[in-house]
């Protein structure tokens, strides 16, 4: 049985994850300008202030975005996508020279896989 509520054509599919991309790479923005941000020692206050409204700029735009999201997705859809965030951060992080194990590689993929695994519902007949 279709719920009609949410209407999973082709086109709704690709709002889905344009909005899931959207919020994740603001997200993703978000915390690159804060570990920017931090690593300033000779930072001006007013530059520090601009960088601090800027980090929250980004994460009110975010805000709305899932506003709009969870407006038409169903919540069990639209979050699991969003564990596409880890294995970003994890190429964020080597990018900063920050070392990363095996481990973290593993389990970033145990969590990614495993929260797509729970959560991949986009079935016309499932939504």
């Amino acid at each position: 049985m279709i719920n009609s509520e949410y209407d999973m054509r082709p086109v709704a599919k690709n709002l889905l994850i344009l909005f899931v991309l959207g919020a994740v790479g603001l997200n993703l923005l978000a915390a690159v300008a804060m570990k920017v941000l931090a690593n300033q020692t000779e930072l001006g206050y007013i530059f520090f202030l601009l960088g601090v409204g800027f980090v929250i700029f980004l994460n009110g735009l975010r805000l709305v975005v899932w506003m709009f999201a969870n407006k038409r997705f169903p919540l069990s859809t639209m979050y699991p996508l969003t564990s596409i965030f880890y294995p970003l951060m994890l190429g964020v992080s080597y990018f900063f020279g920050e070392k990363i194990t095996a481990f973290q590689i593993l389990g970033t993929f145990l969590i990614t896989s495993g929260v797509f695994w729970l959560g991949w519902r986009i079935k016309d007949e499932a939504i």
